[in-house]
């Protein structure tokens, strides 16, 4: 396999864990505190007002998330701390920079451990 299309298939999988992992907590999030979550979250919890629109929320802010709120509780910390190991190879995707064999399996298998706690399309994994 040349490196662009080794290339697509590692951003194809950080695609689905981060648009799964946006969905997600955006479902889990309306769902437990209404449509205004966006507002109510977080003065709940004590938290400073978001300062950005959630659509703009960086993957290690989304994943921060999920430890910020007991309405992710249900989620394992070992899916927290696999799903922090991608972010470096994220962000070498992210600038263009070529990830080796074992960081595109581990996006497949951070994707795979996601697949069993939270709803993400499946069609993906290679």
């Amino acid at each position: 396999m040349n490196t662009t299309e080794f290339m697509k298939e590692a951003y194809g999988v950080l695609y689905e864990i981060e648009t799964g992992l946006r969905q997600y907590i955006e479902l889990t999030m309306k769902t437990t505190y209404g449509v205004g979550w966006f507002i109510k979250a977080p003065l709940t919890m004590k938290y400073k007002p978001y300062t950005k629109h959630f659509d703009n929320f960086d993957y290690h802010e989304l994943i921060s998330m999920l430890r910020a709120y007991s309405c992710f509780d249900d989620i394992p910390k070992g899916v927290y701390s696999q799903l922090l190991m991608t972010v470096p190879t994220r962000n070498k995707i992210a600038h263009c920079k070529i990830v080796n064999e074992a960081e595109k399996v581990e996006l497949q298998d951070t994707y795979k451990l996601l697949l069993k706690y939270i709803s993400l399309p499946d069609e993906i994994i290679s």
